[in-house]
């Protein structure tokens, strides 16, 4: 295990990269970025509050989180693409419709040199909200 001295959290392995900034609320994860990674995150979080707008907003895993029925979409900003995390079935489910993009293991990157896939993101959340409610 290693420790990092700077947030003191601990890792399997040494060096682990991390974001030390420990963040309580969505809004102070979006304002640790530069603005055009901002309105970019701020654009995705609107797309599902829309989508999901009885989900609870939260930070698990120091990144953004839905819950309705537990969690049904969590995203996190990465140096070249967000990771839209939506697990494994919704991957499975729109793995046609999810062709131009890299994903694996229940994790979308949304590149950002393209615009985010706002239908697609709705109906991602939609599903994940359906199959946590049918559980």
């Amino acid at each position: 295990m290693w420790t990092c001295p700077s947030c003191e959290r601990s890792f399997k392995r040494k060096n682990q990269p991390h974001s030390c900034i420990a963040v309580h609320s969505v809004d102070d994860y979006i304002d640790q970025f530069p603005e055009t990674g901002q309105a970019r995150l701020q654009e995705l979080r609107t797309l599902i509050r829309q989508a999901a707008p009885n989900a609870m907003e939260k930070i698990s895993w120091n990144m953004p989180t839905y819950v309705q029925n537990g969690n049904i979409v969590h995203f996190a900003m990465q140096q070249k693409h967000i990771g839209l995390h939506v697990g494994v079935a919704a991957v499975k489910a729109f793995e046609d419709e999810l062709a131009n993009f890299n994903y694996a293991k229940g994790t979308i990157h949304l590149p950002h040199a393209q615009p985010l896939p706002k239908e697609l993101i709705q109906k991602i959340v939609h599903f994940n909200i359906d199959l946590k409610l049918n559980q």
